[in-house]
């Protein structure tokens, strides 16, 4: 490994939703330091929502950033049900037990389940061992219109 690559910074991928003191007020550069992101991220993160209080230069509260990264940290992946797969593409779950799924053995021993999204945004997937694999299958015969 060289010098350079090791001197560069990690990157964050979620950052924290307090890290803003709540009464501060920021300029764009001042989050750009705090959260480590570039400028295209924090014009993202207006696009998404982020409020600012309008001027040169444009500022943010502290409260109004931890609210956002709360609420941003909060729309990732969330817990599904026992037989649901989750879908990133909608960020939701989807039942396992309708619809066309498609079984997947791993080396592992385990399999992967997939079902296709209804939005049309992705597939749905999780990791289910073989006695699960078996209850799906089950569940999926004794009601096939769940």
């Amino acid at each position: 490994m060289t010098a350079s690559v090791s001197d560069k910074k990690a990157r964050r991928n979620l950052q924290s939703s307090t890290a803003a003191k709540i009464n501060e007020l920021y300029d764009s550069q001042d989050v750009i330091k705090l959260y480590g992101i570039n400028r295209n991220t924090l014009l993202n993160w207006i696009k998404a929502g982020l409020a600012y209080i309008e001027g040169e230069p444009r500022l943010f509260l502290g409260a109004d950033l931890n609210t956002f990264q709360k609420k941003r940290n909060g729309n990732s992946r969330k817990n599904v049900g026992a037989y649901e797969g989750y879908c990133p593409g909608c960020r939701t779950g989807h039942s396992l037990l309708v619809g066309d799924i498609r079984v997947k053995p791993m080396s592992t021993g385990n399999f992967r389940i997939y079902r296709a999204c209804p939005d049309g945004a992705g597939e749905a997937g999780k990791w289910f061992s073989k006695e699960e694999l078996a209850v799906i299958y089950q569940l999926r015969e004794s009601n096939p219109g769940a």
